[in-house]
């Protein structure tokens, strides 16, 4: 492996976690594809969500967070939601772009020798 594809393997999983990982032959990129879906799924529930509500109410959900003084019925679990889901995205992204490190770290070793 060279280190032209092992940069293209980092662009790649900073994209889509896991795509540049199966680009160079790493089986682990399936595993991170599907947690970076399973986070992108999670995010965009959260997101029609926050539409559907500031469609139904007229005010932004944070709005209507600041203007009562407290969490309404209801929107915790929404809330958790999206952030359960901007982390799972995140560890996916981080190992990812761990993995991503690790092949250009080999691809350096590689062209030494």
């Amino acid at each position: 492996m060279d280190r032209a594809r092992a940069k293209a393997c980092l662009v790649a999983n900073l994209s889509l976690p896991g795509v540049g990982s199966l680009h160079v032959g790493r089986r682990v990129g399936w595993a991170q594809v599907v947690l970076a879906s399973c986070g992108f799924v999670l995010s965009l529930v959260f997101g029609v969500w926050f539409m559907a509500e500031w469609l139904r109410s007229g005010e932004l959900p944070m709005m209507t967070i600041l203007n009562r003084g407290e969490l309404p019925p209801g929107f915790l679990k929404f809330l958790l939601i999206g952030l359960a889901g901007l982390i799972v995205f995140g560890v996916a992204l981080g190992w990812a772009f761990i993995t991503s490190l690790l092949v250009y770290q080999e691809a350096k070793q590689h062209e030494s020798h």
